[in-house]
């Protein structure tokens, strides 16, 4: 947006009507607006004169505010005794909170949150295993997706590396495709393709390596799968899909502790 001089007197004048919600003095609304002094007094005046704003006492306050206020905030000093009382003021601030939000028990669980936090403990990772993502017979392949399941209360991602069968020469792209891969819940989710007007590859090799660290002995080995609201696909230089066979992507064991 270009700033002009209606689009700062606009921007000003939010700024002090979104301060004075809360009665404040002069001395305060320069604290909170951080307007020029002389600005901050000619859009007071103006606001007065509109009604916007009200002024009592030496405070200035959005027209409408409670008549709480309307005394200049003297009120606060009969109550101030109450919020010195720890507890009470703690029950005074979910209450306001309960009432102020609709979305109560969010707001809540926020606040309950760093108790969690501060007693909950990964498990520890006893061990670890890489797996090998890797492709056999495929023909004119430019871009692929692959999506894996895992148990995450079993299972953690440490690294992802990717494979060799993408490697090329080309100087316009030295550093050759990327790797991408994302992780939601027990979802591993990873992808690469070539770019401009390269070639598809043709044949078999490896796509990436994963990394996993085990919290149980026990664990169940991660899988493909094969569609989900993240499909596992292969795409060709035309973007058409390639079929998926059971013999075309595998998933398995490589290095164990």
């Amino acid at each position: 947006m270009t700033i002009n001089l209606k689009n700062r007197k606009e921007i000003d004048v939010n700024l002090i009507k979104s301060a004075a919600k809360t009665p404040r003095t002069f001395t305060e609304l320069l604290r909170v607006t951080r307007l020029p002094r002389k600005t901050l007094s000619l859009r007071l005046k103006e606001l007065c004169v509109s009604g916007t704003i009200v002024k009592s006492d030496g405070v200035y306050k959005l027209n409408g505010v409670s008549e709480f206020w309307s005394d200049g905030g003297k009120s606060m000093g009969r109550v101030s005794g109450v919020f010195r009382d720890r507890r009470m003021r703690t029950g005074l601030m979910l209450i306001a909170f309960m009432i102020s939000f609709s979305t109560s028990g969010y707001v809540l669980a926020k606040l309950l949150t760093p108790q969690y936090i501060q007693t909950y403990q990964e498990p520890v990772i006893i061990g670890n295993f890489t797996m090998a993502l890797d492709i056999y017979n495929v023909e004119d392949l430019f871009g692929w997706q692959v999506v894996m399941t895992f148990d995450s209360s079993e299972l953690k991602v440490l690294k992802v590396s990717p494979g060799d069968f993408f490697t090329f020469n080309d100087p316009r792209y030295p550093q050759g495709p990327r790797l991408l891969s994302d992780i939601y819940g027990s979802r591993l989710m990873l992808g690469s393709c070539l770019y401009g007007d390269m070639p598809g590859k043709h044949g078999s090799g490896r796509l990436a390596t994963i990394v996993f660290g085990y919290f149980t002995e026990n664990y169940d080995a991660p899988k493909i799968v094969p569609e989900e609201i993240f499909q596992t696909l292969l795409l060709d230089s035309q973007g058409q899909p390639i079929p998926v066979k059971d013999s075309t992507l595998t998933l398995t064991t490589i290095e164990k502790p």
